[in-house]
């Protein structure tokens, strides 16, 4: 017939004995016949075909491969004596191939002899005679995937995601998870309720964008324009790491919010309502500066009053009567430096604590902070030692507000130092920068107390350290009135004996 099939490519066909088949012996195969198994033959992709009106069952390597056909029990037979019990399911899809229907299956499932489950898709084509140039259907041919590793990623992706849902769901923060391209993959009831999305708004591939942009336009990301607010919120997420930030809802309710990138471009958020939180501290706040208001006046005049008594105003004292003035005395002072720390700290963080700018010599103002510390620090046996530029250093400041600043980290600095200890104060100028070091050699400030220095109300204390007693409110007050002169303060942790604070401090050019 002019066409044969190479043995080199086709040895087990050319070998094989057709004339027990259906489809006769070799040589008197149609072209089209010949045609399509070298197709099917030269292919490395799982392949096979149905042909002629008994549906005779060819495969190429590929696709024995998978099965582990023997070729002598099935190549060439009719698939309905092959497939035996699966022929009555097989039978109406094989028919619809013949009746000129082209259709495929997806993640079709089949128990492999001796392998585990494996899925694939099939697609099926009807096979015209185009020799005879007729519409007449004369083969079903089939191309095999295998797609078993995308099915079981697929399926333990989800499983993933299952467990991960079941898991967002127990926890009561809310929590959203959104993909590279901001659109919504997974969140949790909270998340719903805490920013006042209806259950119809909130769905899978939702674009984060738009539910920021319904947010905005309830005016609960502040005023402006909501599209230019969105705008900025996004450049954020896209450019940075993480961020955190609290919001104010119009209906009162406060959320603290928490932003992080993930790897493969992802973002998680996630959201507390803290409003309970804020109420209890402003209530807390407010209970506080009311009590120091009422209490500063008598405190103020039961101290001076004391002072005038130990004084001698009000006759002589006996020896035990005056030790008892002095620590009413100590006492009451004591207690006007509590009540003046919490009117300050009170007014810095209502913002209704008054600077007095004037431009000043820091270098003066150093020194000024120093000699005032002397007496308290000859009365510890603790050196102060000055280490600042004889040239002025121009900066623009509240002239009380740095030497309480400096005040308080000095005595603090002196406090905690042995006796026959030192304190340096350094004043160095660079980068358009005034850098205030306020150095000791004592007991030092441990690791897990560091993060909590800068809060209110915290004290550090040390077993191997003299009694110390203050506010908690010192270094609170120092971060607002360095922060409100743009400024910065923070604790050198890189120093291992003692400790070092820095104040960074803009120079008026």
């Amino acid at each position: 017939m002019g066409h044969t099939m190479p043995m080199s490519r086709h040895e087990n066909y050319a070998r094989f004995d057709w004339a027990t088949t259906p489809l006769g012996p070799l040589d008197g195969w149609s072209r089209q016949l010949r045609s399509m198994c070298d197709f099917l033959l030269c292919s490395k992709q799982p392949m096979f075909m149905f042909w002629g009106p008994q549906y005779v069952f060819l495969f190429n390597t590929a696709y024995q491969d998978i099965w582990g056909i023997d070729q002598r029990a099935a190549l060439g037979r009719p698939i309905a004596e092959i497939a035996s019990e699966n022929w009555k399911s097989l039978a109406p899809m094989i028919q619809k191939v013949f009746q000129g229907e082209a259709f495929a299956l997806t993640d079709i499932c089949f128990d492999v002899p001796g392998q585990s489950r494996r899925y694939f898709d099939h697609s099926y084509t009807p096979v015209y005679d185009y020799e005879q140039a007729t519409e007449k259907i004369v083969g079903a041919f089939c191309v095999c995937n295998d797609v078993t590793a995308r099915r079981i990623a697929a399926e333990q992706i989800s499983e993933s995601r299952e467990a991960l849902a079941l898991a967002v769901e127990n926890v009561t923060e809310g929590i959203a998870l959104v993909d590279s391209d901001l659109a919504l993959i997974l969140w949790n009831e909270p998340f719903r309720i805490h920013f006042g999305y209806g259950e119809d708004q909130v769905a899978s591939g939702v674009s984060a964008i738009d539910l920021m942009l319904q947010t905005a336009r309830r005016g609960d990301l502040g005023s402006g324009d909501p599209e230019a607010i969105v705008g900025a919120l996004v450049h954020s997420i896209l450019t940075t790491e993480s961020a955190a930030l609290e919001i104010q809802r119009a209906n009162g309710h406060v959320l603290s919010l928490l932003r992080r990138t993930l790897s493969g471009g992802r973002y998680l958020l996630i959201s507390r309502d803290i409003t309970e939180e804020r109420t209890a501290s402003r209530l807390k706040d407010e209970l506080v500066s009311t009590v120091s208001h009422e209490l500063r006046t008598p405190l103020t005049a039961i101290s001076g009053a004391l002072g005038i008594v130990s004084a001698g105003a009000a006759g002589e004292l006996t020896d035990k009567a005056d030790r008892l003035v002095k620590i009413a005395q100590r006492n009451s002072e004591r207690l006007v430096t509590l009540v003046n720390d919490l009117l300050d700290i009170d007014k810095m963080q209502s913002g209704k604590s008054d600077f007095q700018f004037d431009r000043e010599n820091l270098a003066e103002l150093v020194t000024i902070g120093i000699e005032q510390n002397l007496p308290y620090a000859e009365h510890g046996g603790v050196q102060l030692c000055a280490d600042v530029p004889a040239e002025p250093v121009p900066v623009t400041v509240d002239r009380n507000r740095i030497l309480q600043v400096l005040t308080n980290l000095i005595s603090n600095a002196v406090k905690f130092s042995p006796s026959g200890g030192e304190v340096v104060v350094q004043l160095r100028v660079a980068d358009n920068t005034a850098h205030i070091s306020v150095i000791d050699n004592g007991i030092g400030i441990s690791a897990d107390f560091r993060s909590r220095l800068f809060q209110r109300f915290t004290q550090y204390d040390a077993s191997s350290s003299r009694v110390q007693q203050g506010t908690g409110l010192g270094l609170a007050i120092c971060k607002s009135i360095v922060e409100q002169h743009g400024g910065t303060i923070w604790l050198d942790e890189k120093v291992e004996k003692g400790a070092t604070f820095h104040v960074d401090l803009p120079l008026t050019t």
